[in-house]
Protein backbone atom coordinates (compact mmCIF):
# COMPACT_ATOMS: atom_id res chain seq x y z
CA UNK A 1 0.00 0.00 0.00
CA UNK A 2 2.80 2.41 0.97
CA UNK A 3 4.63 1.68 -2.27
CA UNK A 4 1.55 2.46 -4.37
CA UNK A 5 1.05 5.78 -2.59
CA UNK A 6 4.71 6.71 -3.09
CA UNK A 7 4.51 5.81 -6.77
CA UNK A 8 1.31 7.85 -7.18
CA UNK A 9 2.83 10.90 -5.50
CA UNK A 10 6.25 10.86 -7.15
CA UNK A 11 5.87 8.71 -10.25
CA UNK A 12 7.97 5.74 -11.32
CA UNK A 13 10.78 7.80 -12.87
CA UNK A 14 11.31 9.93 -9.77
CA UNK A 15 11.27 6.89 -7.49
CA UNK A 16 13.75 5.10 -9.78
CA UNK A 17 15.94 8.22 -9.83
CA UNK A 18 15.78 8.43 -6.04
CA UNK A 19 16.75 4.78 -5.68
CA UNK A 20 19.64 5.28 -8.09
CA UNK A 21 20.73 8.35 -6.15
CA UNK A 22 20.65 6.37 -2.88
CA UNK A 23 22.74 3.61 -4.45
CA UNK A 24 25.26 6.13 -5.83
CA UNK A 25 25.53 7.75 -2.40
CA UNK A 26 25.99 4.30 -0.88
CA UNK A 27 28.68 3.51 -3.47
CA UNK A 28 30.42 6.87 -3.00
CA UNK A 29 30.72 6.12 0.71
CA UNK A 30 32.43 2.90 -0.32
CA UNK A 31 29.74 0.69 1.17
CA UNK A 32 28.32 -0.93 -1.97
CA UNK A 33 29.56 -4.48 -2.09
CA UNK A 34 33.20 -3.94 -3.02
CA UNK A 35 36.12 -5.79 -1.49
CA UNK A 36 36.69 -3.02 1.08
CA UNK A 37 33.16 -3.22 2.48
CA UNK A 38 34.16 -5.29 5.51
CA UNK A 39 37.00 -2.91 6.41
CA UNK A 40 34.68 0.09 6.16
CA UNK A 41 32.03 -1.62 8.26
CA UNK A 42 34.69 -2.45 10.86
CA UNK A 43 35.75 1.20 11.09
CA UNK A 44 32.15 2.43 11.38
CA UNK A 45 31.44 -0.32 13.90
CA UNK A 46 34.46 0.69 15.93
CA UNK A 47 32.88 4.13 16.41
CA UNK A 48 29.59 2.57 17.54
CA UNK A 49 31.05 -0.14 19.79
CA UNK A 50 31.87 1.88 22.95
CA UNK A 51 28.49 3.63 22.82
CA UNK A 52 26.65 0.32 22.52
CA UNK A 53 28.61 -1.10 25.45
CA UNK A 54 27.74 2.02 27.48
CA UNK A 55 23.97 1.51 27.07
CA UNK A 56 24.12 -1.78 28.98
CA UNK A 57 22.38 -0.65 32.16
CA UNK A 58 24.29 -3.22 34.23
CA UNK A 59 27.75 -2.38 32.88
CA UNK A 60 29.13 -1.03 36.17
CA UNK A 61 28.34 -4.31 37.91
CA UNK A 62 30.51 -6.06 35.29
CA UNK A 63 33.71 -4.13 36.10
CA UNK A 64 36.81 -6.01 37.18
CA UNK A 65 37.94 -5.81 40.82
CA UNK A 66 40.36 -3.06 39.79
CA UNK A 67 37.47 -1.06 38.27
CA UNK A 68 38.26 -1.55 34.58
CA UNK A 69 35.91 -2.47 31.76
CA UNK A 70 37.52 -5.22 29.65
CA UNK A 71 36.74 -5.09 25.91
CA UNK A 72 37.75 -8.11 23.83
CA UNK A 73 38.56 -8.05 20.13
CA UNK A 74 37.96 -11.57 18.88
CA UNK A 75 39.38 -12.79 15.57
CA UNK A 76 39.42 -16.05 13.64
CA UNK A 77 42.58 -15.91 11.50
CA UNK A 78 43.67 -12.28 11.12
CA UNK A 79 45.39 -11.29 14.36
CA UNK A 80 47.11 -8.31 12.71
CA UNK A 81 43.79 -6.71 11.81
CA UNK A 82 42.37 -7.39 15.29
CA UNK A 83 45.41 -5.72 16.89
CA UNK A 84 45.07 -2.76 14.53
CA UNK A 85 41.39 -2.35 15.46
CA UNK A 86 42.24 -2.60 19.17
CA UNK A 87 44.94 0.09 18.84
CA UNK A 88 42.48 2.41 17.08
CA UNK A 89 39.95 2.03 19.85
CA UNK A 90 42.62 2.45 22.53
CA UNK A 91 43.60 5.82 20.99
CA UNK A 92 39.99 7.03 20.88
CA UNK A 93 38.46 5.61 24.06
CA UNK A 94 40.16 5.73 27.44
CA UNK A 95 37.05 5.23 29.58
CA UNK A 96 33.36 4.31 29.40
CA UNK A 97 31.12 5.87 32.05
CA UNK A 98 34.27 7.22 33.76
CA UNK A 99 35.74 3.72 34.10
CA UNK A 100 39.00 2.90 32.31
CA UNK A 101 38.81 0.38 29.50
CA UNK A 102 41.13 -2.57 29.22
CA UNK A 103 41.54 -4.05 25.74
CA UNK A 104 42.48 -7.63 24.90
CA UNK A 105 42.92 -9.31 21.51
CA UNK A 106 42.17 -13.04 21.37
CA UNK A 107 41.06 -15.84 19.08
CA UNK A 108 39.57 -17.94 21.90
CA UNK A 109 37.53 -17.19 24.98
CA UNK A 110 38.06 -19.10 28.21
CA UNK A 111 35.55 -19.52 31.06
CA UNK A 112 37.82 -17.27 33.18
CA UNK A 113 37.43 -14.35 30.73
CA UNK A 114 35.05 -11.63 31.91
CA UNK A 115 34.77 -8.98 29.19
CA UNK A 116 31.98 -6.38 29.26
CA UNK A 117 31.87 -6.43 25.48
CA UNK A 118 33.16 -8.41 22.52
CA UNK A 119 33.94 -6.94 19.10
CA UNK A 120 34.18 -9.47 16.25
CA UNK A 121 36.97 -8.30 13.95
CA UNK A 122 36.19 -10.67 11.11
CA UNK A 123 33.35 -12.78 9.77
CA UNK A 124 33.39 -16.19 11.44
CA UNK A 125 31.99 -19.57 10.33
CA UNK A 126 28.82 -20.69 12.13
CA UNK A 127 30.54 -23.05 14.59
CA UNK A 128 33.01 -20.40 15.85
CA UNK A 129 30.38 -17.68 15.73
CA UNK A 130 27.91 -19.77 17.75
CA UNK A 131 30.53 -20.45 20.46
CA UNK A 132 31.09 -16.72 20.92
CA UNK A 133 27.36 -15.94 20.93
CA UNK A 134 26.73 -18.67 23.51
CA UNK A 135 29.62 -17.33 25.62
CA UNK A 136 28.05 -13.86 25.45
CA UNK A 137 24.63 -15.19 26.44
CA UNK A 138 26.04 -17.21 29.35
CA UNK A 139 28.04 -14.25 30.70
CA UNK A 140 25.53 -11.45 29.88
CA UNK A 141 27.94 -9.81 27.44
CA UNK A 142 27.17 -7.74 24.38
CA UNK A 143 28.70 -9.35 21.28
CA UNK A 144 29.05 -6.70 18.57
CA UNK A 145 29.62 -7.57 14.93
CA UNK A 146 29.85 -5.02 12.12
CA UNK A 147 29.33 -7.67 9.43
CA UNK A 148 26.25 -8.04 7.25
CA UNK A 149 23.89 -10.71 8.55
CA UNK A 150 25.60 -11.30 11.90
CA UNK A 151 22.85 -9.69 14.00
CA UNK A 152 20.36 -11.94 12.23
CA UNK A 153 22.66 -14.89 13.03
CA UNK A 154 22.60 -14.00 16.72
CA UNK A 155 25.11 -11.23 17.48
CA UNK A 156 23.70 -9.02 20.21
CA UNK A 157 24.41 -5.82 18.28
CA UNK A 158 25.70 -4.60 14.95
CA UNK A 159 25.13 -2.05 12.22
CA UNK A 160 22.17 -1.29 10.01
CA UNK A 161 23.30 0.70 6.99
CA UNK A 162 20.60 2.00 4.71
CA UNK A 163 19.94 5.69 4.04
CA UNK A 164 21.51 6.30 7.45
CA UNK A 165 23.72 4.30 9.76
CA UNK A 166 22.21 3.12 13.01
CA UNK A 167 22.76 0.30 15.47
CA UNK A 168 20.85 -2.94 15.18
CA UNK A 169 19.98 -5.28 18.04
CA UNK A 170 19.00 -8.92 18.21
CA UNK A 171 16.13 -8.93 20.72
CA UNK A 172 16.20 -12.70 21.16
CA UNK A 173 19.90 -12.68 22.09
CA UNK A 174 19.40 -9.69 24.41
CA UNK A 175 16.59 -11.53 26.19
CA UNK A 176 18.59 -14.79 26.49
CA UNK A 177 21.58 -12.80 27.80
CA UNK A 178 19.42 -10.91 30.30
CA UNK A 179 21.08 -7.68 29.16
CA UNK A 180 19.13 -4.51 29.90
CA UNK A 181 19.57 -1.77 27.31
CA UNK A 182 18.74 1.91 27.72
CA UNK A 183 15.18 2.44 26.45
CA UNK A 184 16.01 5.50 24.32
CA UNK A 185 18.75 3.51 22.60
CA UNK A 186 16.29 0.66 22.01
CA UNK A 187 13.91 3.04 20.22
CA UNK A 188 16.71 4.41 18.00
CA UNK A 189 17.91 0.95 16.96
CA UNK A 190 16.73 -1.47 14.31
CA UNK A 191 15.53 -4.73 15.84
CA UNK A 192 15.73 -8.40 14.83
CA UNK A 193 13.99 -11.23 16.65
Amino acid sequence: MKNKIILQIFGKKKVAALLLLCYLLWASLGLAGNKDEDKRRQLVGLSFFPNIIAVDEDILAKRTQSGTLPLFFVYGNDRKNAEKMARRLKKKVKAIKKNPVEIKVTSELSPADKPVGIFLTEWLPDSEFDKIINFGIAHKIIVFSPFVGDVERGATAGLNISTKIRPSLNLSTLKKSNIHINKVFMRLSKHYD
